[in-house]
């Protein structure tokens, strides 16, 4: 039985010398511990036991007549003959579960499922509308969508357990790190806005200096992420230290804690446009100026798009408010 998501591995891409055969599926195994460095990691990624994995990589040294791997403890490692091995290994499995799409192709047909990975702000206030359409128009994909933060989203693109991520590329003056082979191009552009509830001491206050704020404590994102990084430049680029009541994940976390009046909030303009309105939550005129962020679709530039895929990426220009890059 082949691994769910790719063609039976059964295949063989080829006899090496002497009539040996290295079948597709013990290549994905073999990758798999490379990359985790744990059988038992690999086992969970490729859906079997450790023992089948453990066996399958065996008779895959028993093959090639190299030992691939340093047993030692609970962690592995790869011998020089195992580094020499990985990257052709990495390419016929890449190569062959790329087939179907292929076909696909050039068939014009979309279909199959598509991976992909945003952040919380993004797919709750910015993809619903590409969801919709792409379902709409594409009903024979199966569409999967992860919402985590940018740094976990790019490791995910890395192991290939999505195609695309929707990720936070900067805000204020901080700028993602999205390493090679990645590419990540400029989607949409939005205000970040310090908010209070209307029964906060400062709601009245027309406009407020950086110095008046940081005597109040902020409800704001984790100290990993790049919205929050931005912020604490702001406060530092004019000499003050921001002071942080609670840290979260999740925006909308945020927004309600914000709302009952626990501290000062700050967040993406769109995803607190109906609170503002309802007047649940107010917006400062801060005089050092406004923090903007900027979102973005990054992908592994060696991997060519499935079709899901590229039907995906042409619905983005629906939201698109940043100009495309020109190469």
């Amino acid at each position: 039985m082949g691994h769910p998501g790719h063609p039976d591995d059964s295949g063989h891409p080829g006899d090496s010398e002497g009539g040996r055969r290295v079948d597709v599926r013990s290549l994905r195994y073999f990758v798999a511990v490379a990359d985790r460095r744990s059988f038992a990691a690999a086992a969970r990624e490729v859906g079997v036991s450790q023992p089948a994995v453990s066996q399958a990589i065996a008779q895959l040294e028993d093959e090639l007549a190299a030992r691939l791997f340093d047993r030692g403890g609970r962690r592995v490692s790869l011998t020089p003959e195992g580094e020499s091995f990985l990257e052709s290994a990495r390419r016929v499995v890449h190569d062959f579960d790329d087939l179907p799409a292929r076909l696909d192709r050039a068939r014009g047909r979309v279909r199959g499922r598509l991976e992909i990975g945003t952040t919380d702000v993004a797919s709750i206030y910015v993809l619903p509308k590409v969801y919709r359409a792409y379902r709409r128009r594409f009903p024979d994909v199966e569409i999967s969508v992860r919402v985590e933060g940018t740094e976990s989203l790019l490791r995910q693109l890395a192991d290939r357990t999505i195609e695309l991520a929707v990720i936070t590329l900067a805000a204020g003056d901080r700028v993602a790190d999205v390493p090679a082979p990645f590419t990540a191009e400029p989607l949409f552009r939005e205000h970040l806005d310090f908010l209070v509830s209307r029964t906060h001491p400062l709601a009245d206050r027309t406009r407020i200096s950086l110095p008046e704020l940081a005597e109040h404590g902020l409800i704001t994102f984790k100290a990993e992420s790049i919205t929050r990084q931005a912020v604490d430049a702001l406060f530092r680029e004019h000499g003050e230290e921001p002071r942080i009541a609670m840290e979260m994940s999740s925006p909308e976390a945020i927004k309600r804690l914000v709302e009952v009046g626990l501290g000062v909030g700050v967040l993406p303009a769109r995803s607190v446009a109906a609170e503002i309105r309802s007047g649940a939550l107010v917006p400062l005129a801060v005089r050092a100026g406004k923090l903007t962020r900027e979102l973005g679709i990054a992908r592994d530039a060696r991997r060519t798009p499935s079709p899901a895929a590229e039907a995906f990426l042409g619905l983005l220009a629906r939201i698109r408010n940043v100009a495309p890059r020109v190469d």
